[in-house]
């Protein structure tokens, strides 16, 4: 930013400083050769009357010759002004001639020749090699009246004036970059001490930052950096609480698993290893249930994706998990029902995957053999429903809120699990601004799992 704003402000202003000498010239220019005309004017105000007297005399005899000062200083570093005159008096010259173009009168620094044309107004000549601007001016007796200067000390004389209006602007090129380096430099210490603060944290120090003494400007983006440290620190202390939870929960069905397989090699009964056999497969079972929806709560974490919203047919999900069920299901011969018609959601189609499966999940894992399972998908204004009924054991009035609780489960349902299938379904509500309640199923006796999402007709999320 300072190289660029001195950058800028340099060229703009040898911009303006390269036409402040251009017009400084010019000026000078239009000066001399106002002086050149006034010489002229004042030369014919004092001879042109003495001229008259002298008759035909003076235009058939010599010359007069008037003697201009020879100064000792002719270079613009000497002393140019002194007492007696000045030096550039010299690179002045003037004749008078009359009406035939006769010599009458002229100065000793001019040139014996005639130093323009006949002709009113400004020329420039080269006489001897030497460029001159010249003035012609007519009286009304008929004489010529022609003064010249030499165009070299004009140049000079111009190109010293044009000098002394660029110089100031060259000199405060530097200046202005010093100032503005100065100014640049002091009022961004608030943000380079922000940035110090951050380099120098901590991985773990998500604090906010204090804005202090930074810029204005940059107010927003501290405030945006503060959101974000806002963010990760939830995070991480979900992703510590989810770590805590799961070592927690791991601990005890993985002791069990090392009981039972001690159990198995030191079983000398028949009777005893198979009882070992049947409590190690339903340890093993529940480590993996355990391990598959700490899996499903990890991806379904607020911010743990960062996948777009798309439509999703919640229907089509349910058909998916009915039939896995029927499968798995088939030896205990229960009755898995799917009815409704196809209804979109917008969401992220993983976590309403997992919602979908946990429901139908749960239903099938509590429901006894012979039992029944229903499952419905409709589709009402601008809400999508999921009903899901099952004819277990159900859940009590008093217990239902405690059940959304993560690795919470009630007492003696003899089921394995993990506790975590509901948490889940109630974090995925969460996100796509849905709605869960927990009723007594009117028709099959067990639990009643109604579940509303906004429709993708509907525009919500």
């Amino acid at each position: 930013m300072l190289f660029g704003i001195i950058g800028v402000m340099s060229i703009v202003m040898l911009v303006a400083g390269a036409f402040s000498y251009r017009a400084g010239l010019q000026e000078a220019g239009e000066m001399f050769d106002a002086k050149l005309a006034h010489s002229s004017r004042v030369l014919m105000s004092l001879v042109d009357a003495p001229l008259g007297d002298l008759g035909e005399h003076g235009a058939t005899g010599d010359p007069m010759v008037i003697a201009v000062w020879q100064g000792a200083a002719t270079g613009v570093g000497d002393a140019l002004a002194f007492p007696t005159g000045h030096a550039y008096e010299t690179k002045l010259a003037f004749q008078v001639r009359d009406a035939g173009g006769h010599l009458l009168l002229r100065s000793d620094s001019g040139p014996d020749t005639q130093l323009a044309p006949l002709s009113p107004g400004f020329a420039d000549v080269v006489i001897e090699g030497a460029h001159w601007r010249t003035f012609t001016l007519r009286s009304p007796g008929g004489y010529w009246y022609q003064s010249g200067e030499l165009a070299d000390i004009r140049a000079e004389l111009a190109e010293d004036i044009a000098e002394g209006t660029l110089l100031p602007l060259l000199v405060a090129i530097p200046l202005m970059a010093l100032l503005v380096w100065v100014l640049v430099g002091w009022s961004l210490g608030g943000l380079l001490r922000v940035s110090d603060e951050v380099e120098a944290r901590a991985a773990h120090h998500l604090e906010p930052l204090k804005p202090g003494s930074v810029p204005r400007e940059v107010h927003g983006l501290v405030a945006a950096i503060n959101r974000l440290l806002a963010r990760l620190d939830a995070s991480f202390q979900r992703e510590r609480r989810f770590t805590a939870d799961a070592a927690h929960e791991l601990r005890t069905p993985i002791a069990a698993l090392k009981v039972h397989a001690d159990n198995l090699r030191s079983s000398t009964d028949s009777n005893e290893r198979a009882s070992s056999e049947q409590q190690l497969d339903l340890a093993v079972l529940r480590i993996e249930r355990l391990v598959e929806q700490l899996l499903q709560l990890s991806r379904v974490e607020p911010d743990a994706r960062a996948q777009a919203a798309q439509r999703v047919d919640l229907y089509a999900l349910a058909q998916t998990h009915v039939g896995e069920r029927r499968t798995l299901d088939a030896a205990r011969a229960l009755s898995i029902r799917l009815d409704g018609e196809s209804c979109e959601v917008v969401g992220d189609e993983t976590a309403l995957d997992a919602l979908v499966g946990n429901l139908i999940d749960n239903a099938c894992r509590y429901t006894p053999a012979g039992g029944s399972v229903h499952v419905r998908v409709s589709c009402q204004a601008d809400r999508t429903r999921l009903l899901v009924e099952d004819s277990g054991p159900g859940i009590p009035a008093h217990a239902r809120e405690r059940v959304f609780d993560r690795f919470h489960r009630e007492l003696g349902t003899g089921v394995v699990g993990s506790g975590l299938g509901l948490s889940i379904v109630r974090q995925v509500l969460d996100q796509h601004a849905g709605s869960i309640v927990l009723d007594t199923s009117p028709t099959l006796g067990g639990l009643l799992v109604k579940v509303e999402l906004p429709s993708a007709s509907s525009g919500a999320l």
